[in-house]
């Protein structure tokens, strides 16, 4: 088992499900795909499987690479993987990792794949790893602003989140949240559209809330923060309001793991245990809109953005979110 790309809370009960379900020994590998190359690689029993299931603090060690491996080096993780006795390698991350284990499959290795990102952003999955957990700590502060704009109101707050070039984490947690707006990639408006929203609402509520997605005003590239700064700079002197500003950037990465979070790793688990003993070979699990996991060839992977004929982003017009 290795995760590839951004740490989420939740993959600790996924890798608990597969050893639970499969009753096999799981290998686990820090670092990534870097760490796959450099064989950094640990065994963990199911007692410590148990207790860390439903915990926060991970129990492996994630990485990054911003290159392609070369073919001599996949063929160095397949020989390492081998020697190791490793019968399937099972990967969670984003479009990127699993696109790595397509290539790694070419090399004799049975892969199979998860995603495994707070953006849920990976090509026909309606839910990731980590996304569910993501959404409750952005509600969670939404409620926080909301009971500062009681106490001192006609307060307009903006908080940037994560979600690269996807809007699908601001969309959904605007709407969980009942925040008043989400600006997301997908759905651009005008800075006086905005405004004249903005100030309507302030004449009807102590406060608005705006979750703004870190790609909105495509100025994003990998570690960017301050699309609202942009945004605030603009909207401010059309509003004639202060903007208040929050940046939840990593922390969104971390927190309890909800209900929903260890549901969905569970159901996720069970499928890539159903193919595993089905003989299936390099395959990728996702979850369809009907809430049920599917296999797919690895080869399909890739990101998607929000889907403006979906649900969430119909729901969302309907409200006047976006």
């Amino acid at each position: 088992m290795v995760i590839s790309g951004g740490d989420v809370t939740g993959i600790n009960n996924f890798v608990f499900q597969i050893s639970r379900l499969a009753q096999a020994e799981i290998i686990l590998f820090n670092g990534g795909i870097p760490g796959l190359l450099q064989n950094k690689h640990q065994a963990i029993s199911p007692r410590d499987l148990v207790d860390f299931s439903i915990a926060a603090i991970p129990i492996m060690s994630s990485g990054r690479t911003s290159r392609k491996l070369t073919a001599p080096e996949y063929e160095t993780i397949a020989k390492q993987l081998k020697a190791l006795h490793i019968d399937v390698l099972i990967m969670a991350g984003g479009d990127g990792s699993l696109q790595f284990l397509h290539h790694l499959s070419e090399y004799g290795v049975n892969c199979f794949g998860v995603g495994m990102t707070i953006d849920n952003d990976v090509y026909g999955s309606d839910y990731t790893i980590g996304f569910s957990t993501a959404c409750e700590q952005i509600i969670k502060e939404v409620a926080k602003l909301r009971n500062t704009g009681r106490a001192l109101p006609g307060r307009v707050f903006m908080v940037e989140l994560l979600g690269g070039f996807c809007g699908e984490l601001t969309l959904q947690s605007a709407i969980k949240s009942n925040a008043d707006f989400a600006l997301i990639p997908e759905c651009q408006q005008t800075l006086s559209e905005l405004a004249g929203k903005i100030t309507a609402r302030l004449e009807s509520q102590n406060s608005v809330v705006i979750l703004c997605s870190e790609g909105y005003t495509k100025e994003y590239s990998p570690g960017f923060q301050g699309a609202i700064d942009t945004m605030i700079k603009q909207l401010e002197p059309k509003i004639g309001v202060r903007i208040r500003k929050s940046i939840i950037g990593y922390s969104l990465r971390n927190g309890d793991p909800t209900c929903e979070e260890i549901y969905q790793g569970t159901i996720m688990a069970g499928e890539v245990v159903r193919c595993i003993r089905s003989g299936m070979r390099n395959k990728a699990v996702i979850i369809n809109s009907s809430n049920k996991p599917i296999p797919i060839d690895l080869i399909s992977m890739q990101k998607r953005l929000v889907d403006t004929e979906g649900h969430h982003y119909k729901l969302a017009r309907q409200l006047d979110i976006i």
